[in-house]
């Protein structure tokens, strides 16, 4: 996995490359009980543009805002923010995940745009916690416990 980059138009992009097809890794990404494989502990979406992406992160932290683009295997886009915050309120900021075909992996990357300046440290160490995690569930392993019970990712 690389490093955050916070250079990019204020936006954090990570990539991980998964050793599973983008038709694996999509489901992980669109199927509610398969992203609390990897991350949260409660979920309500609609992986439908408009529809609803609703995720309690860690037991506390409520990730809100709606699907902007779903694109099978390739692309899912949300925005996102957290239920009673002013810093990143629900729908303030974007994430975009684009899976690219590598021979038999996956190059995914993920970009979040439209975070305030000193939220992309913290949702960089989330999304770095979280990352390889989906990695693990979409390659089959086991992503072990969950130790980010404490804080926003």
């Amino acid at each position: 996995m690389t490093e955050p980059d916070t250079t990019i138009g204020r936006a954090l992009v990570l990539t991980e490359r998964v050793a599973a097809p983008p038709e694996a890794v999509f489901d992980f990404l669109v199927d509610p009980e398969k992203i609390l494989r990897w991350m949260g502990t409660e979920i309500d979406i609609e992986p439908e543009v408009g529809g609803k992406f609703w995720l309690n992160v860690n037991g506390s932290d409520v990730a809100v805002g709606s699907y902007s683009e779903v694109d099978p295997p390739r692309r899912v886009s949300f925005t996102w923010g957290w239920d009673g915050s002013d810093d990143v309120p629900p729908g303030s900021s974007e994430v975009t995940i684009t899976l690219t075909p590598d021979g038999a992996d996956t190059i995914l990357e993920l970009r979040h745009a439209g975070l305030p300046r000193g939220a992309d440290d913290e949702h960089g160490k989330g999304w770095t916690h979280f990352l390889p995690r989906l990695t693990a569930v979409a390659e089959g392993r086991d992503p072990g416990s969950d130790e980010h019970g404490v804080g926003r990712p």
